[in-house]
């Protein structure tokens, strides 16, 4: 076993971040004890880990479990992925101080998801595959056609009579046929989709490394020249595999219903309007959107 540690920026709450994955019932993680257990795919292969958190919301520390020895240079990739992946390095104190600012509707909202950051996928291609799957299904269906996938293309990690799920690479679904997707119940447009955005990742068409030195415009420009990837599934990969933190996805139903809600409007606002309201939200709209969201799961 490999241990790494972790030193977030403080305030960190990894409760409220286990709160997250369990209400989203994300597919990867399985909860164990107070460590979320999960797969990441490192170029030498799939690894187990299990995080858990050893310091306190102040003074944050997380310790991860590699199952097995790693390789100093593995042990740098998974670093930097676990980084990234658990937004170690984001400090939110600007971004509370910057909300509060805004109005006094954000106080309540700030104060009563301190600590969350946004946890992102384990990588841009994985990220990319999901919320094409995503588009226009519920979030148990879209789920359930994950595991599908991971099922037709991968071997899972048995531990202890626990079956853990990969996810799998580029080239392991670039190497599918459209149909064996639809015989899973993807339609023919999506097992398209997801096999051609695999494959263009696959040959070197499309460079996920250098998509981090574009602006978010840039990259939603380059992306959406591909089939099946609109500016939504684009600002849903933007926000939740690189991890911007300046995005504002306008026409979400689900920021507008937040809006809503917060404002005790009479009805949604309409993409313009949220525009409008959100201007005031960079260089954290990102964040902003993400706490809206969270909110429609308060009660009243």
């Amino acid at each position: 076993m490999t241990e790494i540690i972790l030193y977030p920026k403080a305030p960190y709450d990894f409760s409220k971040i286990i709160g997250r994955i369990q209400g989203v019932k994300h597919e990867m993680y399985r909860l164990e004890g107070e460590s979320l257990c999960r797969t990441i795919r490192l170029d030498s292969g799939a690894r187990l880990i299990r995080t858990r958190s050893v310091g306190t919301i102040g003074e944050p520390q997380l310790q991860v479990e590699v199952q097995g020895e790693l390789l100093e240079k593995d042990q740098r990739q998974l670093t930097t992925s676990l980084e990234r992946m658990l937004s170690v390095s984001v400090d939110l104190n600007p971004f509370y101080s910057h909300m509060k600012s805004v109005g006094q509707e954000w106080n309540a909202i700030c104060e009563r998801f301190v600590g969350l950051p946004l946890v992102l996928e384990a990588d841009l291609f994985e990220c990319m595959c999901k919320t094409i799957i995503g588009q226009q299904l519920n979030l148990a269906f879209a789920s359930e056609l994950d595991k599908r996938l991971m099922q037709l293309t991968t071997e899972p990690i048995e531990l202890a009579g626990i079956s853990y799920p990969v996810f799998p690479s580029p080239e392991q679904v670039a190497r599918l046929e459209y149909e064996q997707l639809q015989a899973l119940q993807f339609s023919r447009r999506k097992a398209e989709y997801v096999i051609d955005w695999a494959r263009k990742v696959a040959d070197g068409t499309v460079d996920l490394d250098a998509l981090y030195a574009f602006s978010n415009e840039e990259i939603v420009e380059r992306l959406t020249r591909l089939r099946g990837v609109g500016r939504w599934s684009v600002e849903c990969f933007l926000l939740f595999g690189m991890g911007r933190t300046d995005l504002l996805p306008a026409a979400d139903i689900g920021l507008r219903n937040a809006l809503k809600k917060l404002y005790r409007l009479d009805e949604q606002p309409k993409e313009d309007e949220v525009r409008r309201m959100g201007a005031a939200w960079t260089p954290w709209s990102s964040y902003a959107t993400f706490y809206l969201w969270e909110s429609l799961h308060d009660e009243d």
